[in-house]
């Protein structure tokens, strides 16, 4: 009987292992070295800490797409905001002036979302089109609150990750 508790124990400890930490956010739709996801091919960027959320962001052409998903392992359930539109001021590659971006919701149908009560942001900026990396702040009432969150494009954000932002210097 002792071994058996022994062995519970023991799987129990390596199960709960994954759900410690954030972890890098590099690599998309593939699962990642804490058990996290980018659901829809982006990177994962950690607002506050782990377990409040993630802004999850991707680039297409000249059109950056952001989904707000849930916190440590739920990265593929959307956390909507009432806000309908964000502005996020981006440092291109190093740049040393900020350019801004307006991301306007773009609700889910499938989910039943509209505007005021939206996961997903949607904006368009000819400059993405040749930004192959870039830091971007903003803020969003997200989880009932004003919060500030950060993008670190491709590379993902995580405050808890001691390598994270290794291309940038921060």
């Amino acid at each position: 009987m002792k071994t058996l508790h022994a062995i519970i124990l023991a799987a129990s400890a390596i199960t709960l292992l994954p759900m410690s930490g954030c972890g890098k956010h590099d690599n998309a739709k593939q699962e990642e070295p804490h058990g996290h996801k980018a659901a829809h091919g982006g990177c994962l960027n950690v607002i506050g800490s782990c377990g409040n959320g993630h802004a999850e962001v991707k680039v297409e052409g000249d059109i950056l797409k952001l989904w707000f998903v849930g916190g440590e392992n739920d990265t593929d359930k959307a956390v909507r905001v009432p806000d309908k539109e964000l502005t996020l001021a981006v440092n291109v590659e190093g740049g040393q002036n900020p350019r801004s971006i307006t991301l306007k919701c773009k609700p889910i149908q499938l989910l039943e979302e509209k505007e005021g009560d939206c996961s997903c942001f949607e904006g368009q900026a000819d400059w993405l089109k040749t930004a192959k990396d870039f830091e971007a702040k903003g803020t969003v009432t997200f989880r009932g609150k004003q919060q500030e969150f950060k993008i670190d494009y491709p590379h993902g954000f995580d405050p808890d990750d001691d390598g994270h932002g290794e291309a940038h210097g921060y």
